[in-house]
C-alpha cells in the first residue's frame, strides 16, 4: 500500500522515521513523505525527509494555508492508495494543519484520508478532556483515525506496525511465496471502522532456524502455535494507546515473516482468542511472508473504538 505520508508541526519526526525505515518493495518506499512546519528550526532537525519534501508554512491563528503544500506534492504525480497525515495534539499548529490538511487533500484526491494522532499518555487525567475534543474533530473530519499515546517506544510501534500493514497486498518481484491467507489493501482498509477509532499492537520475535533439528513434525507444529500465540498476547498488551477494545467493531491480525513458522493452526487459534473478546466483532486475517527472514511478527487492529479505559 503506497502511502501519501505528511506530518504537521511536531508529528514531523514521526514522518522523518517513516522516511529512515519505511517498508520498501523492488526498491520502491511505500511512505512518500512530507513535512509542514511553522518552526524552521524543526525542519532543519530533520533527517532523512528530502529537502525538497520539507515545507514551512506562516501561521498566526485558526486554520493555517495549505492549499500550495498540497499542489506541490499532487504536481509531482505520484500514484497513491491512500493518504495518511500525522498530527499531534499537544501541538497546535500540528493539530489545525491536519483539518486544513484534509480539506486540500480531499479537494485533490479520491483516495482514503487516513490520520495518525499522536496523544499524551492518559495516565495524566489532567489532559484527557482535551485529547477527547481533539480526537472528536478528528473523527469527524477523516476517514479513519489511528490513536497513538506518546509512551516509551511509540515511535518503533508505529513505524513496525505500520510497515507490515503497508506490505499487505504488496508483490514483491524476488519473492516466490504465498500467504497461508492472503490478506490485500482492501482487507485493511476494509478492517477500518468510520465510527470511532482505530488502535494497533505489534509484537516480534527472532527465531532460531536451527531449533527445527532433530524434532518431530509434531513437536514443530505445537511450537509454531504457540509462538503465534504468545506473540499475539505480547501484541495485545502493546496497544497504542488505551482504548476500550472490548467495544471495537472490527478487528484485524495480520502475521509476518518466515512462512515455514506460520501456519493455519496457529492462525485459526489467534482468530478464536480475539474473537473471545467481544462476540460482535467482526475479525480479519492473514499473513506477509517473507522467506529466509530470522523472525516472526505479530501486528493486531481494533477498530471502532468510542471510549478509552482510564
Amino acid at each position: 500500500m503506497k502511502l501519501l505520508t505528511i506530518g504537521a508541526g511536531k508529528a514531523a519526526n514521526i514522518v522523518d522515521v517513516f522516511a529512515k525505515r519505511g517498508a520498501e518493495v523492488n526498491k520502491a518506499k511505500l511512505f512518500k513523505c512530507y513535512t509542514v512546519s511553522n518552526e524552521l528550526e524543526e525542519l532543519k532537525k530533520l533527517r532523512s525527509v528530502p529537502q525538497e519534501n520539507r515545507f514551512y508554512a506562516v501561521w498566526k491563528e485558526d486554520l493555517p494555508d495549505l492549499r500550495s503544500v498540497i499542489n506541490s506534492i499532487m504536481s509531482r504525480y505520484e500514484i497513491y492508495e491512500a493518504s495518511l497525515v500525522v498530527t499531534d495534539l499537544t501541538d497546535d499548529f500540528s493539530f489545525f494543519s491536519s483539518i486544513s490538511l484534509f480539506d486540500e487533500l480531499e479537494r485533490s484526491m479520491e483516495e482514503p484520508k487516513l490520520c495518525l494522532a499522536l496523544i499524551p499518555d492518559l495516565s495524566n487525567p489532567e489532559k484527557i478532556e482535551k485529547v477527547r475534543r481533539g480526537l472528536r474533530t478528528l473523527m469527524k473530519t477523516y476517514d479513519f483515525l489511528f490513536v497513538f499515546e506518546k509512551r516509551n517506544n511509540y515511535e518503533d510501534l508505529i513505524v513496525d506496525s505500520f510497515n507490515t500493514l503497508s506490505l499487505v497486498g504488496e508483490i514483491d518481484a524476488r519473492k516466490k511465496t504465498s500467504g497461508e491467507v492472503v490478506v490485500d489493501t482492501s482487507d485493511f482498509l476494509n478492517s477500518l471502522d468510520r465510527e470511532g477509532f482505530t488502535i494497533l499492537g505489534y509484537s516480534k520475535r527472532k527465531i532460531s532456524l536451527f531449533s527445527r533439528i532433530f524434532k518431530s513434525d509434531a513437536e514443530l507444529r505445537g511450537e509454531r502455535t504457540k509462538r503465534m500465540v504468545d506473540l499475539l498476547e505480547e501484541s495485545l498488551s502493546n496497544l497504542s494507546a488505551r482504548g476500550d477494545i472490548d467495544s471495537a467493531k472490527k478487528a484485524l491480525i495480520v502475521f509476518s515473516g518466515n512462512p515455514e513458522e506460520i501456519s493455519m493452526e496457529g492462525l485459526f487459534t489467534c482468530i478464536k482468542r480475539v474473537e473471545k473478546i467481544s462476540g460482535e466483532m467482526l475479525v480479519r486475517y492473514g499473513d506477509y511472508p517473507i522467506p529466509r527472514s530470522n523472525f516472526v511478527s505479530s501486528v493486531v487492529l481494533f477498530s471502532g473504538i468510542k471510549k478509552f479505559t482510564l
